[in-house]
């Protein structure tokens, strides 16, 4: 058997052989020929049949485990799976999520989910301690997209005062 030349020639050669033993080592949690959940068409933006299909398979994977992966190239739709995921797995039930997003991303991040679940507030938890100068934010802020710009507005707070509001709430409970 002659050796590839290369990464291309090796992956051409091989293909079928990949392809099968990647399908019988991670089978997929949800086949073309099932249906999908009525709630990935309630999204604002609609997905593309393979990302509903990703969406639908990151729900069973949270079904049965902590946690799940979505590993694709950039361009792919990763965000929109995500929210996708999380809107389709609340079963049209209230619901909080924690998105850990690079800096660099937060922004964009945000106005994906304005754009894609219906009545979603966002908040940035911007940072936990007073900042060095005058520039930055700090605490917890809420966010809202206007004309196409994600902007501070609503809700701002510190994590001191939330866990002060939740101690006072508590104790008047009781």
């Amino acid at each position: 058997m002659q050796l590839p030349k290369d990464i291309n020639d090796y992956l051409r050669t091989r293909a079928p052989e990949l392809a099968e033993r990647i399908l019988r080592m991670y089978p997929p949690l949800h086949g073309v020929d099932q249906p999908a959940s009525p709630l990935s068409g309630q999204l604002l933006r609609k997905p593309f049949p393979a990302q509903t299909l990703a969406i639908l398979g990151v729900v069973k994977r949270w079904n049965e485990a902590r946690g799940a992966a979505v590993i694709a190239e950039c361009g792919t739709g990763k965000t929109l799976i995500s929210l996708g995921a999380v809107h389709v797995h609340s079963d049209r039930k209230p619901f909080t999520t924690l998105a850990m997003v690079p800096p660099p991303l937060v922004e964009k991040w945000a106005r994906e989910a304005f754009l894609t679940l219906p009545r979603v507030r966002v908040f940035f938890i911007d940072g936990l301690r007073p900042p060095t100068s005058s520039v930055g934010n700090v605490g917890v802020n809420e966010v809202r997209l206007r004309h196409g710009r994600v902007i501070r507005e609503g809700l701002g707070t510190t994590l001191t005062e939330l866990r002060q509001r939740k101690t006072a709430r508590t104790a008047r409970q009781h």
